[in-house]
């Protein structure tokens, strides 16, 4: 086996959730999200998260793919090259080049209290539970109402908090791409569970995901209490605009970790700005008092040996010889 191919042994697993961007007009990339169904050598097969992707997104065989993926915490990036179209949303694409870190902020973590709701759909196949958040989270355009009935609100508007029966917040560890919590059910791995997680940033809204059970481990707890169980699940289903909401929520979140921990207002602007000027200013002193060091040692050494240095045999004879042909042609 080559180096680039245990290269990509060491970062791609079947059932591995990555993020594909396909090329597009005006060098805008669109991103889609596909899972590994086979996975040989160089070669993946990824099934994608939509049935059909919008008409000016080149999905043919040839056409450059860049992947993301997250592996231990870190994220990574590697090039790809379609070489066989299927017809039910799937691609075989060819790895090409080696896979390097890539920073993923859909896999920054953050401890918080958020209130959601969670539920395990019984007797639905897994296809059926897909189609059930799609028809909740893409309702149908709304065609010409019957007379007595309102239309119904668009999806994804601001809710007010007063007007939304909200259940309590539940300690989570949160990312863009999943989320683990602490929940009395064992539920199996690979279970698929509905959720409902209440975003509150400017305004509250409530993103509807599904997610997939990948961990579970039992918490100790003490005697005649319940026991709880660590349950991380990944979002299997949500939109990429959610998504970005959910980023959103654990930037601010760690923004505002890092103002009460200063005590005063901060951003991430301020915070790498400062960090680089500061790096900069001690690296700058530094490379001065070195430069300034080297010039005096060169200079004193010069000095020391000007005055005591004894002359090499090769000076001797030198002068030598001069004083014997001034004294033989005085005039000269």
């Amino acid at each position: 086996m080559s180096d680039e191919l245990f290269n990509y042994y060491k970062y791609f697993d079947l059932a591995q959730r990555i993020e594909v961007r396909f090329p597009r007009a005006q060098n805008v990339s669109f991103r889609e999200w596909g899972v590994v169904t086979l996975f040989d050598g160089d070669l993946l097969e990824l099934q994608l998260s939509r049935d059909s992707l919008p008409e000016n997104v080149s999905a043919r065989t040839g056409t450059i793919l860049d992947l993301r993926l997250g592996k231990g915490g870190y994220g990574y990036c590697c090039r790809a090259i379609i070489v066989e179209e299927h017809g039910d949303a799937r691609l075989t694409v060819r790895l090409i080049g080696e896979v390097i870190p890539d920073e993923l902020r859909e896999y920054y973590r953050i401890d918080a209290y958020i209130p959601l709701r969670y539920s395990v759909p019984r007797g639905l196949s897994d296809h059926e539970i897909r189609q059930r958040w799609r028809a909740r989270r893409y309702p149908p355009p709304t065609a010409v109402e019957s007379p007595g009935t309102s239309p119904p609100a668009p999806p994804q508007e601001p809710l007010r908090e007063n007007e939304l029966d909200q259940p309590p917040p539940l300690a989570a560890n949160i990312s863009g791409s999943g989320i683990r919590i602490r929940i009395p059910e064992e539920l199996p791995v690979d279970t698929l569970v509905d959720m409902e997680l209440f975003i509150s940033q400017d305004k509250l809204r409530v993103v509807p995901v599904v997610c997939q059970v990948v961990h579970v481990a039992a918490l100790r707890h003490k005697a005649g209490e319940p026991p709880l169980f660590s349950t991380a699940l990944r979002f299997l289903c949500i939109d990429e605009r959610d998504r970005d909401m959910v980023v959103g929520f654990v930037s601010a979140a760690q923004l505002e970790h890092l103002r009460i921990m200063r005590g005063g207002n901060v951003s991430v602007t301020d915070l790498e700005y400062a960090e680089y000027s500061r790096h900069r200013r001690v690296r700058r002193i530094i490379v001065g008092i070195i430069v300034v060091t080297l010039i005096i040692v060169a200079v004193v050494v010069l000095i020391i040996s000007r005055i005591n240095g004894r002359k090499g045999e090769i000076e001797q004879t030198y002068e030598r010889e001069i004083k014997k042909y001034r004294h033989i042609v005085p005039w000269r």
